[in-house]
């Protein structure tokens, strides 16, 4: 039986990573897994709560200073030992047989990914099943098709990879700045080289969706990610219209001068086109993206 890793990022969730985690030790479940919390410079003492009781001795609790949501994620996948790595956010619930339904996905059908669907918690009836792209390149959520389905974007708020998988793609995009298009940009790698993301809509966990982040997230930021995942895996065209999208801004030419100059992104590009199986205009067409 595979273990189960499950890695949840936090940064100033207040008393939501504690009843996170309480929804996951406290749902019953058949195969054996492990917990491990990414602290990303938390200031609210959210997790502080892991220290003060024996009740949580099981959860691993690793401290970082900021080093964003992409690598949070990557982190604490090199610090667990499961075959299966599930990657949380730490505002969910969650229900009977999740880690199992998601597992047998990822062994039984050999998807490369599988996410729930991912209800609002404060409103039950609404449930997103996977995600997609519109023409501005915002994340829209997906309805479900009554059966396990392909989609293009695995939501971050849950989903599950193989070790194997993971390792193979890269894992998460290492050149991301504090927050924006880690799923997107993880999914999108896995289709391109060769791997199936799903959606199982036989499990639904519930998500606290905020009016706005607990920690500060600039626009420049978000662009940058924007503009850093285009480098990596879009032709010409499509990273000028991505480049275009983010025109309003004052100082858009420090930020691309700054993805070009200060990161890989040009040898990553270089790697990722001479590795992958489909390219970005097959990516779009099969999921009928606008981009």
């Amino acid at each position: 039986m595979a273990q189960v890793s499950i890695i949840i990022p936090c940064k100033n969730e207040g008393k939501l990573i504690k009843q996170t985690i309480e929804s996951i030790l406290e749902t019953p479940c058949r195969i054996p897994y492990d917990i491990t919390v990414v602290n990303d410079g938390s200031t609210d003492s959210c997790c502080t709560f892991l220290n003060r009781s024996k009740i949580y001795s099981s959860v691993k609790l690793i401290n970082t200073t900021g080093i964003g949501a992409a690598n949070a994620r990557n982190l604490g996948a090199q610090q667990c030992a499961g075959e299966i790595l599930v990657f949380c956010d730490a505002h969910i619930t969650v229900e009977p047989d999740w880690l199992e339904n998601l597992s047998e996905g990822l062994l039984e059908r050999g998807s490369g990914a599988v996410s729930p669907g991912i209800a609002n918690m404060n409103m039950n009836h609404a449930i997103g099943y996977g995600m997609t792209w519109n023409k501005q390149l915002e994340a829209r959520w997906l309805p479900s098709t009554g059966d396990v389905a392909e989609v293009p974007i695995a939501p971050g708020g849950c989903v599950a990879v193989h070790r194997d998988v993971f390792n193979d793609v890269g894992g998460f995009e290492t050149g991301f700045r504090t927050y924006g298009f880690e799923d997107a940009e993880f999914s999108l790698k896995l289709w391109l080289f060769g791997y199936r993301v799903e959606v199982d809509p036989s499990v639904v966990i519930q998500h606290h969706f905020r009016s706005k982040h607990p920690y500060s997230i600039t626009m420049e930021e978000y662009a940058y990610n924007g503009i850093h995942m285009a480098f990596s895996h879009f032709n010409p065209q499509r990273v000028a219209c991505v480049v275009n999208m983010y025109h309003f801004l004052k100082n858009i030419g420090k930020v691309i001068s700054e993805v070009i100059l200060e990161s890989d992104v040009l040898q990553q590009r270089q790697r990722y086109f001479k590795r992958r199986k489909f390219n970005d205009d097959w990516f779009m067409e099969k999921f009928k993206i606008p981009i």
